[in-house]
């Protein structure tokens, strides 16, 4: 795919250039951040295990943990289920969201060569949401001769509808970004958020054909919700991001060849094309199927990017996967949040993750004016 890389193929840029701006820009060593990241998912997982409608201590959140079923007293036993069977499954769930979300932010903003492109700004997530609603709605209306188990929210085709919406308005948008010269500009901005626009209309036009079971569902992916957390979309969704990231290698080089320019990235050797088509079809992949599982969640493709881009630099060989961790990190207390804030009631957590991102994107939109001095 990569007939070479510029450390192989140009040496004296791994000596000068862009390796000492990496570093330079290199705030914290990576090593630090992860272990930081690593301790935060630690505690966080306690905490969500501890607390809820029952709360447990330390002590026997370890037991359950450590002993199995048999080891345990009468007493102990309805703690292993409530860790085993809803609040572990809902931490992981959460956590391998964020990782997805987190890490197709990363790959986004590496394509469109923009710090401020997220999925949800952009339309990918709502173009997912959209096509996971529609197989909800029609599924059981029109293929009647399906059977039941391949029809409506349960039935795995809602992945690969979610998956193909995405990676539909991921190829609308980078065909306009192409027709303006590659990059980010007015033209993706106004496309994303005529996608966005187009998207509500039709979730509304959804919203009147559908019953009223269908409608909770519709609700449910607008909002998005950790509610729906078993092991089985745990290991459809682990599975995902497994393969995903055996292509972090590839990604990183490529994404980081693009920085420079696309005609500087194809004069050094790498095959522009399938970079960026690679990048595409994995970020819609993980985008596609975390918002077919969870609903739509915004600002976490967003968020977790640019705070790492901030002490790790620029380069993805260290930001693929920090991102994962801090996707993780950020998505685990959103989830704990929604669930604890407003108790016995549960917030729905696109709502937690609107409510941070959307100052923090006003932030960095300051930040970047008055970097360049309009607010000065």
């Amino acid at each position: 795919m990569i007939v070479s890389s510029p450390e192989t193929s140009s040496p004296e840029m791994k000596s000068t250039g862009e390796e000492k701006k990496k570093k330079k820009g290199r705030k914290v060593p990576p090593i630090l951040v992860y272990v930081v990241l690593a301790i935060g998912l630690f505690g966080i997982g306690i905490l969500s295990l501890k607390f809820g409608s029952i709360q447990l201590s330390t002590e026997e959140i370890l037991k359950v943990l450590i002993l199995g079923q048999d080891s345990l007293s009468e007493l102990e036993i309805p703690h292993s289920i409530l860790v085993w069977n809803l609040r572990m499954p809902r931490l992981v769930l959460s956590m391998l969201v964020g990782a997805c979300l987190a890490s197709a932010g990363v790959c986004i903003q590496g394509l469109f060569r923009n710090p401020l492109v997220e999925p949800g700004f952009i339309g990918v997530s709502p173009g997912a949401a959209l096509a996971a609603s529609t197989w909800i709605v029609f599924s059981e209306k029109i293929l009647t001769f399906f059977p039941a188990e391949l029809k409506g929210k349960e039935s795995f085709l809602l992945q690969l509808f979610a998956f193909g919406g995405a990676l539909s308005v991921s190829f609308f948008l980078h065909l306009v970004s192409k027709r303006e010269g590659g990059g980010f500009s007015l033209v993706l901005v106004l496309a994303g958020i005529a996608v966005n626009a187009t998207v509500v209309s039709l979730l509304g036009f959804l919203s009147y054909l559908a019953d009223d079971s269908q409608l909770r569902n519709l609700t449910f992916w607008s909002l998005g919700s950790m509610a729906v957390a078993s092991w089985h979309k745990i290991y459809l969704l682990g599975s995902v991001l497994l393969i995903v990231t055996l292509f972090f290698p590839v990604l990183a080089r490529g994404l980081d060849a693009l920085a420079l320019g696309e005609a500087e990235a194809f004069h050094t050797g790498f095959k522009v094309r399938r970079i960026r088509n690679l990048t595409i079809v994995l970020a819609s992949l993980l985008v596609g199927v975390s918002i077919s599982i969870c609903g739509n969640i915004a600002f976490v493709g967003l968020i977790v990017p640019h705070i790492l881009r901030m002490v790790l630099g620029p380069g993805h060989k260290t930001l693929l996967p920090a991102s994962l961790f801090g996707g993780a990190l950020l998505l685990s207390v959103a989830d704990l949040a929604a669930r604890t804030v407003a108790f016995p009631s549960e917030l729905p957590i696109g709502i937690i993750a609107a409510g941070i991102g959307g100052p923090f994107f006003l932030f960095l939109i300051l930040q970047a004016k008055r970097r360049e001095g309009e607010f000065r």
